[in-house]
């Protein structure tokens, strides 16, 4: 869920790090989770990719909305490229803009770096197979986060294209170009209240969703993400997956277990599991991951609708030294609420379990499922 968490319950809620382009590009938008929107992209002629460049390559109108989105998951058949991504954020007093210049080189093979308006690096980040390195540059800080057990290719952030069916409506709004290559415009409308609809322009040719913009119920545009200067199969050196650090550089390490299913859940977390009892129409069990940070265990329940997300995160409740009211993160009253956008979040305690949930759901369904959340023995749950 990038994006899911505000700045300010990064350290205290850190949600993972993995996803390839999907984290970022405009694709899953919102995706971010934190919170928002995804991203996902290419590889080219010569490189074994069936129809690239060649005159068999479905045409625009040969292809569905259903399989033009279809075609922007599946990462394995998609080029390499590099190019520069604009996101901008339209929920603040003054709209915030982020660049991006990214490097794909495949699947679970990129690097991102987030560049300030003066031209200097303030995040990098880069994913080489089972490891993700986080870089921060003002905080001087690496994440490094690694993914064990058998699901290496497990990315909650990838849409459900079966689900979303079920839950928008989606059509196909004509064609147009995006940094001079041709693209169709997907328009996706959600079937319940309280979900953002979105905007999504693809490029048939290669599957790359080169531009997304999410809007809010009432119709004001929430966030944008587009591409530009994009290189299709670029000449690229695998030092570009290398990451040099200055000499002082504080460090902290996720491990991420992937659960298969609830059962491993309730067997490999520490503590009681919780789930809700109530959940937003259209919504299903997506994924679970338990990460370890160091000596604490954080389990993380994802739940999607095919496009937005939602997500739980537990851990036990640990008061700070000689408090009788528990750590800053909560105000007296043991709730924190945070909206941002289109992503509402609230924390809360549960017996001896901190609680977040945060999606890109109103803050109503959000109360309503803090409310109904209890801790279970059942094993069924298999995320789909």
């Amino acid at each position: 869920m990038k994006n899911l968490a505000p700045t300010l319950l990064r350290t205290e809620m850190p949600s993972p790090l993995y996803g390839s382009p999907a984290c970022s590009r405009p694709g899953r938008t919102g995706v971010r989770f934190a919170l928002v929107l995804a991203v996902g992209i290419l590889l080219g002629v010569g490189m074994g990719i069936p129809g690239l460049g060649r005159p068999e390559v479905a045409r625009a109108d040969d292809q569905t909305p259903i399989e033009l989105l279809k075609k922007t998951e599946e990462q394995e058949q998609q080029p390499r490229f590099r190019g520069k991504k604009v996101s901008v954020d339209f929920t603040h007093p003054f709209p915030k803009v982020s660049n991006w210049e990214i490097t794909h080189f495949g699947v679970r093979q990129e690097r991102m770096e987030r560049i300030s308006p003066r031209g200097k690096q303030e995040e990098i980040v880069v994913i080489r197979g089972r490891e993700k390195l986080h870089y921060i540059t003002k905080q001087g800080l690496l994440v490094r986060e690694i993914i064990q057990g058998d699901a290496l290719t497990f990315d909650p952030k990838k849409k459900n294209i079966d689900l979303a069916r079920k839950n928008y409506t989606i059509k196909t709004m004509g064609e147009s170009k995006v940094d001079t290559r041709k693209v169709v415009r997907i328009h996706l409308q959600p079937r319940f209240a309280g979900r953002p609809r979105q905007e999504i322009w693809i490029d048939p040719e290669v599957g790359l969703s080169l531009r997304s913009e999410l809007y809010r119920e009432s119709g004001n545009l929430s966030s944008m993400e587009t591409f530009s200067e994009v290189e299709i199969n670029p000449a690229l050196s695998d030092t570009v997956l290398q990451l040099k650090l200055p000499r002082q550089v504080r460090r902290a390490e996720v491990v991420v277990y992937p659960q298969p299913d609830m059962e491993s859940a309730l067997k490999n977390f520490d503590w009681p599991v919780y789930v809700p009892g109530f959940l937003p129409e259209g919504f299903a069990l997506r994924g679970i991951v338990l990460n370890r940070i160091g000596n604490l265990s954080r389990l993380q329940l994802m739940y999607s609708d095919g496009i937005s997300a939602l997500s739980v995160f537990e851990e036990q409740y640990r008061p700070a030294p000689g408090s009788s009211i528990g750590p800053k993160f909560f105000p007296e009253d043991g709730y924190l609420t945070v909206s941002h956008g289109l992503t509402n979040l609230l924390a809360f305690l549960r017996g001896e379990m901190k609680l977040v949930v945060v999606g890109e759901i109103e803050k109503e369904e959000i109360n309503r499922i803090a409310e109904s959340m209890k801790p279970t023995t059942a094993t069924g749950g298999t995320p789909q």
